[in-house]
């Protein structure tokens, strides 16, 4: 299910068809699954109706289940992420670190600045590939001053390459 008020995305792949009207070969994009094709029924999307949309290109999904394993490792090895999922290990993670996080300021009088995080969602259609990959990158650093300052940030992300791969949701 998608995330709060959120719908749902509808995968697509482009393929080359004949148009039945004028015989010529087309570039169309016709639903990616079973699943996309459902959504698009759900929605009452007929052919020959005019669609507005917003296209990006899916992000790596083993890049995406490495993040998730990273969360793993966090979870399994250090105090305090021990009740998380992977997901929530590595939305703390986020929130500690400030990588990947909305930051907004607020004047306190008397008090100074409350400084609160947001972290950013790291679905598929919130985050681009470019900007998901220099999250992962800043969490291992992040991991290794942190937590573990005898490693280096890519030894943190060697000991992920080695985690057994786990169904993410």
């Amino acid at each position: 299910m998608a995330a709060k008020g959120k719908r749902q995305p509808v995968y697509l792949t482009v393929k080359k068809l004949i148009d039945p009207a004028t015989g010529e070969t087309v570039a169309a994009m016709v639903p990616a699954s079973a699943a996309d094709r459902s959504i698009l029924r759900e929605r009452k999307i007929r052919v020959g109706q005019q669609l507005r949309s917003d296209l990006t290109k899916p992000r790596n999904d083993g890049f995406h289940r490495l993040v998730h394993a990273l969360g793993t490792l966090v979870r399994e090895n250090i105090d305090g992420y021990r009740d998380c999922t992977a997901h929530e290990a590595i939305k703390q993670l986020q929130m500690n670190s400030g990588h990947g996080c909305d930051e907004t300021r607020t004047p306190v009088p008397g008090m100074g600045e409350l400084v609160s995080r947001q972290p950013k969602s790291i679905a598929y259609d919130c985050m681009d590939q470019a900007e998901f990959y220099q999250l992962a990158r800043n969490l291992c650093r992040y991991i290794a001053e942190a937590y573990w300052p005898q490693c280096t940030p890519e030894q943190v992300e060697r000991m992920v390459d080695l985690m057994p791969q786990e169904e993410t949701a």
